[in-house]
């Protein structure tokens, strides 16, 4: 296939998912019954391919987001404060940029001062595959890996609910 076809339907797919993904106003914590949680496999901003395994044995909160998505950037604070209420404790946040370029997730991570990992979803597939329909979109993995909540919308992470529900999983291990 010529690479301006390809190009063509890669650009129709990109505009496919930001407007199927369109960002959420109010966020939304699910509790699900436990389930494996979806394979995760993807090049983070040094272009390193990471997977979700590396992260086993602790509490996962993974938060698919974009920069251009607003609710998304607005709980990124608290998300930040999530991190240091829960330092020290088996308890990790990796992000996940949804269809954009590193040069573009990496401008957002410096400009919003993230200290977690950042993984990329060029294509959106890997937030199409985890059920992502809303943006933001976030998961709750518990140390076995197993997927424990969902997250639609912007959400307080460093609100009660939340932290129960992070909480929650660490404890059952301890």
């Amino acid at each position: 296939m010529p690479i301006a076809r390809r190009l063509s339907i890669y650009g129709l797919a990109l505009v496919v998912t930001l407007i199927l993904a369109s960002p959420c106003p109010a966020g939304e914590l699910r509790t699900l019954a436990a389930r494996p949680a979806p394979a995760l496999e993807l090049p983070d901003l040094n272009g390193a391919t990471r997977s979700l395994g590396e992260w086993r044995g602790q509490v996962v909160l993974l938060n698919f987001w974009a920069s251009w998505c607003q609710p998304c950037l607005d709980e990124m604070p608290s998300i930040q404060n999530l991190i240091e209420r829960m330092q020290g404790r088996s308890f990790a946040v990796v992000g996940v940029n949804v269809a954009e370029g590193q040069r573009r997730a990496a401008r957002s991570v410096e400009q919003h001062s993230l200290r977690f990992p950042i993984l990329l979803d060029a294509e959106g597939a890997a937030f199409h595959a985890w059920g992502g329909k809303a943006m933001p979109t976030s998961a709750l993995i518990d140390r076995q890996g197993m997927l424990r909540y969902i997250g639609l919308g912007p959400l307080e992470w460093d609100g009660a609910e939340a932290v129960t529900a992070a909480e929650g999983p660490l404890r059952e291990a301890e």
